[in-house]
């Protein structure tokens, strides 16, 4: 019992804090909207997918890694386990992600020239490569304090980091005029609270634990591999994507309107789009280091319960959130964005989330119980899927080939992803034997570092 109320709290905790935060980005994204209007948004979202898929080639699956590591340190209550997972991961982050902004740093000009075809955000793309070291540490502490339950250190470090990049930026855009400086102001206000945020939980972690060492190189690539190779594939071939849709909408008009309709979706729409889902993602994040350790101690009776009240719960928020945004999401576009295009979007879109977010649920409970592989075969070929209807269908039927894109692909994942958890489920239950030293069921009790 006790056990359950921390899942919840924890999960509470979580939700609380991820809806805040995602409150802060939505308001932050109407006054932005307001300076540099649906153009510009949209020349910031080119600028973001790059940033997205240059930070997923830093991260490389190490904080996913981080995360079961920590968990499974902590569940044998192994100080020097913990310790070794996260200084292994943080070199193994720090190794990559220096590669990878540097790389980014000098093709910068080749990139906004070449790929984006806007020479305008060159700057920002610099300055996106000075940040992405600290993401990707910052990524793999927040594992490693999700994994132990260090949730209130780990809230009260991002809220500050959102905060100072939320103030940082609003000083820079007094600053600037162009949209050029608007979009690296823009970045370089989150490198500020991502530096706070690292130090912050760096400093915490050698405090209550110690000093990160060293963990066998094998351990932490055993890991690192799969998942970076799910991540790529899903971040090139979703990168690909976002770049086809103002490409496909600009065939069908001029380059102007194109990246207006694509900064309304993708700067407007979906931040509220994905604003309830923050539940979603807490629990998620949750049940990956839960069912990891109900996995290990063999708690299959535990772990089903988990599944089955986890998918309940979020059923239950998407049938909510689908008839909210469908019967208000007109009058909620127009009051945030100050336009009629976001609310109307904003309904059209309001169906997706009737699988978006069992999706979400569906690959945190995989993730668990260390199905990477088929997370990567399943999205690899969904993205693939999407790849293809947007080329196809989005110059010849516009906005609608996106949507149908976007819904068909989604529903094959779930369809897979489901279908792979059931099996999962049946077959641990039907096989798991007595957990070693202790009765079957049982989860070890861990005492590594202090409550607060």
């Amino acid at each position: 019992m006790k056990k359950g109320r921390t899942l919840v709290r924890g999960t509470l905790l979580l939700t609380a804090s991820g809806l805040a935060l995602r409150g802060i980005g939505v308001l932050f994204q109407s006054i932005l909207t307001r300076r540099i209007g649906a153009e510009g948004m949209g020349l910031l979202q080119l600028v973001l997918t790059v940033g997205g898929f240059a930070g997923t080639l830093a991260s490389s699956g190490v904080r996913v890694a981080a995360l079961q590591l920590s968990a499974s340190a902590y569940g044998r209550g192994s100080p020097s386990a913990l310790t070794g997972a996260v200084g292994g991961c943080l070199r193994y982050g720090l190794l990559v992600s220096a590669a990878v902004g540097t790389a980014l740093i000098l093709l910068s000009g080749r990139i906004s020239e070449a790929l984006l075809l806007d020479g305008r955000t060159a700057p920002a793309l610099r300055v996106l490569g000075v940040l992405l070291p600290l993401q990707t540490l910052c990524g793999v502490l927040r594992g490693s304090f999700t994994a132990c339950g260090r949730l209130r250190e780990l809230v009260s470090a991002e809220f500050l980091d959102h905060l100072l990049s939320v103030c940082v930026t609003l000083f820079l855009l007094r600053l600037v005029r162009s949209l050029a400086a608007v979009c690296a102001a823009v970045i370089a206000g989150s490198a500020c609270g991502a530096c706070v945020c690292f130090f912050l939980l760096y400093t915490r972690f050698r405090r209550d634990v110690g000093r990160p060492g060293h963990a066998p190189r094998g351990s932490v690539l055993r890991l690192c591999i799969p998942l970076a190779a799910n991540d790529y594939l899903r971040a090139g071939l979703g990168a690909v994507e976002q770049f086809l849709i103002p490409y496909g909408l600009s065939r069908s008009g001029s380059r102007h309107s194109a990246l207006a309709a694509y900064g309304t979706i993708s700067g407007m729409v979906f931040p509220v789009l994905w604003f309830p889902a923050e539940l979603v993602f807490a629990l998620s994040e949750l049940m990956v280091s839960e069912l990891a350790r109900c996995q290990a101690a063999g708690a299959w009776d535990r772990l089903h319960a988990l599944a089955r009240k986890s998918l309940r719960a979020v059923l239950l928020l998407t049938g909510a959130v689908f008839l909210g945004l469908y019967c208000f999401g007109g009058k909620l576009g127009a009051a945030l964005f100050h336009g009629e295009a976001a609310g109307y979007y904003l309904r059209l879109f309001s169906p997706l989330v009737l699988f978006l977010y069992p999706d979400a649920i569906v690959d945190g409970l995989q993730k668990g119980l260390g199905q990477q592989l088929y997370l990567v075969r399943y999205n690899s070929f969904t993205n693939v899927i999407d790849v293809a209807g947007l080329f196809f269908l989005l110059p010849r039927l516009g906005i609608g080939g996106y949507l149908l894109t976007y819904a068909v692909s989604h529903l094959v994942n779930l369809f897979l992803s489901l279908r792979r958890l059931l099996t999962v489920l049946d077959g641990g239950a039907a096989g798991h034997a007595p957990v070693p030293g202790g009765e079957k069921g049982s989860l070890p009790h861990c005492t590594i570092i202090r409550e607060t």
